[in-house]
């Protein structure tokens, strides 16, 4: 596994975003599918549900781009990942303790962070300053 992608990357990817170009363009640069975790997808689906809230999408378009999304994952874009939530909340209390004092990582940052080292991939992709700054001093190299 090369790369992992945090939810504000992958929703970057289906709604529009001033994100969105910079996501695209590394998108189309990976030779391997993106893991996505039950996190992940349920932040997505969450994400979405959002965009309906604040009227950006409809419940339409969200049951759209959720199809797309399936279908990507079906089509090897993305790869379900498995991951064990124990041994990603023990990464997380470890990288809460060296980060959040320092630079106040959130705690869906911290989860996302440990599901990357936990799944051994040695990219993260995410706009988040927080995270990329906790990512990089884990030894992940960041994009975009």
């Amino acid at each position: 596994m090369v790369a992992y992608a945090d939810t504000g990357f992958i929703v970057s990817l289906y709604l529009p975003e001033t994100t969105s170009p910079q996501a695209i363009a590394v998108a189309q640069r990976l030779k391997e599918p993106l893991p996505v975790t039950p996190l992940l997808i349920l932040e997505f689906r969450n994400a979405l549900n959002f965009a309906v809230r604040n009227k950006r999408i409809d419940a339409t378009q969200r049951n759209r781009i959720w199809k797309t999304f399936e279908a990507d994952i079906k089509d090897g874009i993305f790869q379900h990942a498995v991951v064990s939530v124990a041994a990603v909340h023990q990464k997380a209390r470890e990288l809460s303790d060296r980060y959040t004092p320092k630079i106040g990582t959130r705690s869906l940052d911290l989860l996302h962070i440990a599901s990357a080292l936990t799944l051994d991939a040695r990219e993260m992709l995410t706009f988040d300053e927080r995270q990329k700054t906790a990512a990089k001093a884990e030894g992940l190299k960041i994009a975009p």
